[in-house]
């Protein structure tokens, strides 16, 4: 490798699972690239390279899916995974911000993990868990019918393609 910086992951880079389009490749890659794009704040796209190699996924479609969390729709998954992280702890909207002005930095800091960073990482990983199934689901039930297709279309045509019939009829 060229790069000094990947040279201690060459052997694993260099492996045919990694690079492999193939549906259980795909769909791994899929399933961690969601997992690491929900769970992970910050470099998902590294660590869900680091995932894949471990899984021995396809790669590039970890990094990919990473890309649903963007700059664009970080605020309102933030949003949504605290609005669902303070429905699955039942906590109340009073409760945000509900503290003394004299607090000192440590029961601020409790506060703001408690009513604010503590319900949105909970969205987050419930984001994350269902964002994996579903893309693992996803990919392994699109490609059953992608590949489900490709056999009827290959059936059909070889039923016009019948006996007494030429190449060049059958658009061949």
């Amino acid at each position: 490798m060229a790069s000094r910086w990947l040279r201690p992951f060459a052997a694993y880079l260099s492996s045919p699972l990694v690079w492999r389009f193939n549906r259980r490749g795909v769909a791994r890659g899929a399933a961690l690239g969601l997992f690491a794009a929900f769970a992970i704040p910050v470099a998902q796209t590294p660590f869900a390279a680091l995932f894949a190699v471990a899984a021995r996924a396809n790669l590039p479609v970890a990094a990919a899916t990473t890309f649903v969390t963007n700059p664009l729709t970080v605020p309102f998954v933030y949003y949504l995974a605290y609005i669902v992280g303070r429905t699955v702890l039942r906590l109340k909207s009073e409760s945000v911000f509900a503290i003394a002005p004299d607090a000192g930095l440590f029961e601020r800091t409790l506060n703001w993990v408690v009513t604010l960073a503590g319900p949105t990482y909970l969205g987050l990983l419930i984001f994350a868990v269902a964002g994996a199934a579903i893309g693992y689901l996803g990919v392994r039930i699109g490609w059953r019918i992608w590949v489900g297709q490709k056999w009827q279309r290959r059936r059909r045509q070889r039923a016009g393609s019948g006996p007494g019939r030429s190449v060049t009829e059958c658009g061949g």
